[in-house]
């Protein structure tokens, strides 16, 4: 093989080299960032799932509430909302 031939074959690996270097770290920087993408989606996820359910206790808390003076009204306890006793 001459030195030409040689050398040719060199630059060539040496390009090949480089191309399957910056694919590597393409493809390993794609992966980090899809993988911060899935933390960022599960943490939206936690947080929403979070607030729903303080949403939840809230509204039940609200409802219990109403309940309760809706039957301290019926049964005529004082302060409760009602005029006078029922009899």
């Amino acid at each position: 093989m001459s030195n030409a031939k040689r050398l040719l074959a060199g630059l060539w690996l040496v390009c090949l080299a480089s191309t399957a270097g910056a694919t590597v770290t393409e493809v390993a920087q794609s992966a980090a960032a899809g993988a911060s993408s899935v933390a960022g989606k599960v943490e939206r996820a936690v947080k929403r799932g979070v607030e729903a359910g303080i949403s939840g206790v809230e509204r039940g808390a609200k409802a219990t509430g109403r309940a309760v003076e809706t039957v301290a009204k019926k049964i005529g306890i004082p302060g409760a909302g009602a005029s006078s006793p029922k009899p």
